[in-house]
């Protein structure tokens, strides 16, 4: 799963899919918090939580446990102590 959350994370980056216009467009503050529904690898939850710094909070939340295991980790490698990981499952 991790190959997959990976390769949600380079169509993020992907300078064609305008990352840091969508960033900029936000307009993201320090201290603010900040919900990421639908989080996949992570690439912007990562990104929330550097301008909303250690003041603000961001919840990457996902319902593939894949791409949760893969966030948490990514979350605890970076030491980002303002990410909150949250598992949803899906409902039928």
């Amino acid at each position: 799963m991790a190959s997959k959350a990976k390769m949600f994370n380079r169509e993020a980056a992907n300078p064609k899919n305008k990352p840091e216009e969508i960033l900029k467009t936000l307009a993201l503050q320090q201290g603010q918090k900040i919900a990421d529904i639908g989080a996949g690898g992570g690439y912007f939850s990562l990104r929330f939580a550097e301008a909303a710094g250690k003041q603000g909070v961001v919840y990457a939340i996902d319902i593939d446990s894949g791409k949760i295991k893969f966030v948490r980790r990514n979350v605890a490698d970076k030491r980002l102590g303002n990410v909150h990981v949250v598992s949803l499952t899906r409902r039928a």
